[in-house]
């Protein structure tokens, strides 16, 4: 979030006004806060990702559909895990590549899942991000999250 006196932009999405920073100044920030203020852009969409992600996620992989048993819980958790733990990651939390390891096993329960599926899976998310936020998304986010699914992928790649 900008600091007290820095100034704002007013940007124009979708018919409607928001406060906004201007790019200049999210070019300063540490990826972690420029992954934070793209999650208030895509808030002011006022769409559940969630569904979003899910409908591109089983077109790419139709047979996965049957490992969501409950649908409400199991899709929203996932998303929320993805993005937990990039933004974890992103602030150099230290429990992200012992719950990465966790994560890859718990995975094998479902069978094996091919490693560039983790990684086709993190840059979906990204995808929905940035389409949800249309305008407001800018280059500084898509370089904080890009950045960040490379890092997480190398890290679950280590552990797979």
């Amino acid at each position: 979030m900008p600091c007290s006196g820095e100034s704002l932009t007013e940007v124009k999405a979708g018919g409607a006004s928001s406060r906004h920073p201007a790019p200049m100044q999210t070019a300063l920030l540490p990826p972690h806060q420029a992954m934070a203020m793209s999650l208030d852009a895509v808030a002011e969409a006022g769409v559940d990702i969630v569904p979003v992600y899910f409908e591109r996620f089983f077109a790419q992989q139709p047979a996965d559909s049957a490992m969501f048993h409950n649908r409400a819980a199991s899709q929203g958790a996932m998303v929320g895990e993805m993005l937990t733990m990039l933004l974890a990651q992103a602030a150099g939390e230290e429990w992200v590549p012992m719950m990465m390891r966790a994560q890859v096993a718990t995975h094998w329960d479902h069978g094996p899942i091919a490693l560039e599926r983790y990684r086709n899976a993190l840059d979906l998310l990204v995808d929905v991000l940035a389409e949800t936020a249309g305008a407001l998304w800018l280059p500084e986010y898509e370089a904080a999250w890009r950045g960040q699914v490379k890092r997480m992928f190398a890290l679950i790649a280590r552990v797979y």
